[in-house]
């Protein structure tokens, strides 16, 4: 069954708690510093990073070994969260409807009374304040995006013009990977991918299967020889 837009947004929102689990589960207050740590993460050498990731695996290992959960964890929240945010940042000015204006300064002589000004301001105000519109300032969260990119391809009431097609093949896009990410940094989804080194028996292709909470294991896809690779240990 094909996965519509809709579903991915929904399985964001879904996964997204189990992000901030999977941080408290080793120590860390997600919930109270996640800008700090987005800063942080920012900021770190990336050269270093590289290098405390070589030093994780060993040298028997076949195939590459997954960074520390901690850090693909922070990753993965940092680009989803942000990926998100800039799609509706991006998508909110090309389909949103704007509120009216307020009363002219020349409502007099308009000959507006002074009840048609004060309704007229309301009318305005109340408008701009309408809370399906997007913000930019604010609440400013991967949740909170995946569910008004969700109102919008689901055609929900609101201050809208219904998407193009090609708006709505973006956030089929990016919602599919945002979701695609989530799982794998969960270790929800199984991974076949080819080893980096041919077998020692037959030099055949051995190919590396991963995820879904299972331990790494390898095949040889000519002489059928299989291995069970140790698990990296989550930092």
């Amino acid at each position: 069954m094909t996965t519509t837009t809709a579903q991915h947004l929904i399985r964001i929102a879904a996964l997204w708690p189990h992000l901030d689990e999977a941080l408290d589960q080793r120590g860390t207050n997600w919930l109270a510093s996640r800008a700090d740590l987005f800063r942080v993460l920012d900021d770190a050498d990336r050269e270093e990073a590289a290098a405390l990731r070589a030093l994780e695996r060993s040298p028997e290992q076949i195939g590459e070994t997954p960074a520390p959960v901690s850090l693909r964890i922070l990753d993965t929240a940092r680009l989803v969260e942000t990926t998100l945010v800039h799609l509706a940042d991006t998508l909110a000015p090309q389909i949103t409807k704007p509120a009216i204006s307020h009363a002219p300064e020349d409502w007099e002589a308009r000959g507006w009374t002074p009840a048609d000004r004060a309704l007229r301001n309301q009318c305005a105000d109340d408008e701009q304040a309408d809370p399906q519109r997007w913000r930019y300032v604010g609440l400013r969260t991967a949740e909170y995006a995946a569910g008004w990119l969700y109102a919008r391809v689901t055609g929900e009431d609101g201050p809208f013009w219904t998407l193009t097609a090609a708006q709505h093949l973006l956030v089929e896009q990016v919602a599919a990977g945002c979701a695609q990410r989530i799982e794998q940094a969960l270790d929800l989804t199984t991974r076949a991918v080819p080893a980096a080194r041919p077998c020692p028996l037959c030099s055949g292709r051995i190919v590396v299967t991963t995820g879904a909470g299972r331990a790494p294991s390898a095949r040889c896809e000519d002489c059928a020889r299989g291995w069970t690779l140790p698990e990296p240990i989550a930092a």
